[in-house]
């Protein structure tokens, strides 16, 4: 019957209950944009009708009963379609409220199982069981997910209010930048007028560079902004639900609204790579204005110190004024700073002025051991190597042997990283050793170094008032010198040995079996 109404008061043209139904002078009625749509083909002609095909002389006349009768059917269709919605969802929650075995009602939690039981339940499986009404588990558990959501509501607030690591990390970007921007200006105040366009293309680098990293960090503490509220929304709609459907879920819930926080995001690569725009500036500089400018074998890198480092960074102290500021990221007791790139080469050296200081510690460490947020003894069991002045005394890093007494205290030390090929395991190591740069006088040596591709040179100066410099290598004759057979082959003297011996195996090998 409703199906023959329905089809009585359907559209012949676009088969839907008539929406503003229009009837024509044949007496056939159309919606009226099925009419409107189907006269527009006939402009030019004559209108005729989509069903019998008779001319129409007359404009369509609004079918007032049956637009009142389509109104009032399409009222009450919707109308059962929110009653039958309703019915089917107060079935589909009393089937959930009830036990899928004994089809009693749910009243009790096994708190051995974690599942919900009705009294049949109780009485047989569960009877052993740890079993608790409804009415005391829920307020429990919700309040075990309250406790749990309390770490990610404190973060989500600092976020709001700007005082995370985050955004601290986002000032302390801001300040590098600036610091660097100053420090760029002023070298590049030292050349000639024709320099103008290399400095503003420096400075325009560094910007964008601050931007790229202020924005990724920004949009990255955007996205966890936006991934607590929706984790927070998410957990309180779960909490809202029914105790059944919310006790069934709870694991998931619970799993929800742990918030385990990543530093992943935070590292030294989140901040301003400053030594890529200060660093050896002048002398990059100088290979296009074929000028002389300082080269320095080691930069000291800003975002690793715990010291107080000048603005060209070469220079490193305890003095009050910082050039840079405080770092956040930067938590590590020990007072030193790092070279910015790790020594790799067969031969590396470079002078360290010490003056008439008479505490300080130069050498080379690992970078991870010197990352690590805690205090630790500058030992080679922790990574470091070197050589500490304690007044008038000298001692090798970790090593139990008398300490040194010079009579004559360098005031440029020489520390050279080479690497050695121990003749009886094989094996390549690193030798490090400490000479005084006036006259060549090695101070002392340190062997066996463990062969590693992370070695960065560290500085410790430990007078107030006193710095450690590096001291620039002098190109003021040349910049490049003809390598020899030696220095071009330098790594590759393990191979040479080794083939070798293989040659002379088989040689002798040959022999014996032609005997």
């Amino acid at each position: 019957m409703a199906s023959s109404v329905e089809d009585d008061l359907t559209c012949p043209v676009c088969l839907e209950i008539f929406q503003d139904p229009q009837i024509l002078s044949c007496g056939h009625t159309f919606c009226l944009r099925c009419v409107g749509h189907h006269h527009r083909f006939f402009t030019f002609c004559t209108r005729i009708c989509p069903m019998c095909l008779q001319v129409i002389h007359q404009e369509p006349v609004t079918n007032l009963a049956l637009r009142n009768t389509c109104e009032t059917y399409q009222r009450e269709k919707e109308r059962k379609e929110r009653e039958e919605r309703k019915e089917r969802e107060e079935r589909e929650e009393d089937e959930r409220t009830k036990c899928s075995l004994h089809r009693e009602k749910i009243l009790f939690f096994c708190r051995d199982d974690g599942v919900t039981i009705c009294p049949q339940c109780r009485k047989t499986t569960h009877m052993s069981h740890k079993v608790q009404p409804l009415t005391h588990a829920v307020p429990q558990r919700k309040d075990q997910i309250k406790a749990a959501l309390h770490p990610a509501e404190k973060v989500l607030e600092s976020l709001r209010n700007g005082t995370a690591l985050e955004r601290k990390v986002t000032k302390y970007i801001e300040c590098q930048a600036e610091q660097a921007e100053k420090q760029i200006k002023d070298e590049f105040e030292k050349l000639h007028q024709f320099l103008r366009e290399e400095e503003e293309a420096r400075r325009a680098a560094l910007r964008e560079e601050e931007e790229e990293k202020k924005e990724k960090l920004e949009g990255w503490t955007e996205q966890e902004l936006k991934s607590i509220s929706d984790r927070l929304l998410e957990v309180e709609e779960e909490m809202a639900n029914d105790d059944v459907t919310f006790l069934l879920n709870f694991d998931q819930i619970m799993r929800r609204a742990r918030y385990r926080r990543s530093d992943s995001q935070l590292s030294s690569g989140s901040l301003i790579n400053v030594s890529n725009h200060v660093g050896n500036l002048r002398f990059r500089v100088w290979e296009k204005m074929k000028d002389l400018c300082p080269y320095y074998p080691v930069v000291l890198d800003p975002n690793s110190a715990h010291i107080s480092v000048s603005g060209d960074l070469v220079s490193g102290s305890r003095s009050v004024h910082r050039f840079y500021s405080s770092n956040p990221l930067q938590k590590n007791s020990n007072l030193l700073v790092l070279g910015s790139e790790a020594q790799n080469a067969s031969l590396n050296y470079w002078d360290v002025e010490v003056g008439d200081s008479k505490h300080w510690t130069i050498g080379v460490c690992r970078r991870s051991a010197a990352g690590r947020n805690h205090p630790q003894d500058l030992t080679p069991q922790n990574g470091f190597w070197g050589l500490c002045r304690n007044g008038d005394f000298y001692y090798i890093l970790g090593s139990t042997e008398t300490p040194l007494q010079l009579r004559r205290s360098p005031k440029i030390v020489r520390v050279k990283l080479m690497q050695r090929l121990d003749l009886n395991s094989w094996k390549l190591s690193w030798m490090l050793s400490f000479s005084d740069a006036s006259n060549g006088s090695v101070m002392a040596c340190i062997r066996d170094v463990a062969f590693r591709r992370d070695l960065f040179p560290f500085l410790i100066p430990e007078e107030k008032n006193a710095s450690l410099r590096i001291v620039p290598v002098n190109v003021n004759i040349t910049m490049e010198k003809k390598l020899t057979f030696s220095d071009r082959h330098m790594d590759l003297i393990p191979l040479y040995i080794i083939g070798f011996f293989v040659v002379l195996l088989m040689v002798l090998m040959l022999w014996l079996l032609k005997k």
